[in-house]
């Protein structure tokens, strides 16, 4: 159920992505690299933690992480196979680069984007492919990115804001220190509810489409005690809502 340009304004309601074998030089904006896999995120880290301004740029990182697949043995026969691109909504002019280039960076989390839980979450707390930032947070952050066609203009917009609520309520934990792996993972679901259901842009007046494809994004995670709670706890706060 929930989580949660070639531009640098608002994007589009319904961003199809721009297909990255056909990244040219002509445009500019905003440009991020989605992996395919938790395989190639790894792999290609540096890659996918950082913002292209011009297409040109894109698919020189696009280049670059194939390169480093290729060397590691690991099949990626098109781009499409390893990456897709999104085009993020920032209220900000495109800085080319590191998405967060060092850890003063992550003080404020970026509109619309992926790399906080790899470059600021899980350098400040390191748990591994396994721990919250890269199994849970990164990896279901890509998912509901590659898969944003099967929502509604509504459910898009309203997964854009849960994207970059969910991440700003992660930047005090940056700074914590003695922050074992557990308590990370218990922190972070604690701001899920909220988020999901924040005033203007609430899971509760999604329509039921946009839920059953929430639900079938969020299917391999469900398995998890802590994300069944979340799960009750955005629909009291449904049915509260509803009921005033």
């Amino acid at each position: 159920m929930l989580l949660l340009s070639i531009g640098c304004t608002d994007a589009p309601a319904s961003d199809a992505g721009v297909p990255v074998d056909d990244l040219g030089p002509e445009l500019a904006g905003a440009v991020a690299l989605i992996p395919t896999s938790p395989e190639v995120a790894a792999v290609c880290a540096s890659e996918v933690t950082s913002t292209a301004c011009t297409t040109r740029d894109a698919a020189a990182l696009v280049a670059r992480c194939r390169a480093r697949l290729s060397a590691r043995g690991i099949p990626c026969a098109t781009t499409a196979d390893c990456l897709g691109t999104y085009r993020p909504s920032r209220p900000v002019a495109c800085r080319a680069g590191a998405t967060y280039p060092d850890r003063a960076s992550c003080a404020e989390a970026v509109e619309d984007d992926c790399a906080f839980y790899r470059a600021c979450l899980d350098a400040a707390h390191p748990c591994g492919d396994e721990g919250y930032a890269l199994a849970f947070g990164e990896r279901l952050c890509n998912a509901f990115i590659a898969r944003r066609e099967e929502f509604s203009p509504a459910g898009q917009a309203w997964l854009r804001g849960v994207r970059t609520c969910l991440q700003r309520s992660l930047v005090p934990l940056v700074g914590a220190s003695a922050l074992s792996c557990e308590a990370l993972v218990d922190a972070a679901y604690a701001s899920h509810a909220g988020c999901y259901t924040a005033p203007g842009n609430s899971v509760c007046a999604l329509p039921p489409a946009d839920l059953g494809a929430l639900t079938r994004v969020l299917a391999p995670w469900l398995r998890d005690p802590r994300a069944l709670r979340q799960i009750g706890e955005v629909l009291r706060s449904c049915s509260d809502a509803g009921a005033r």
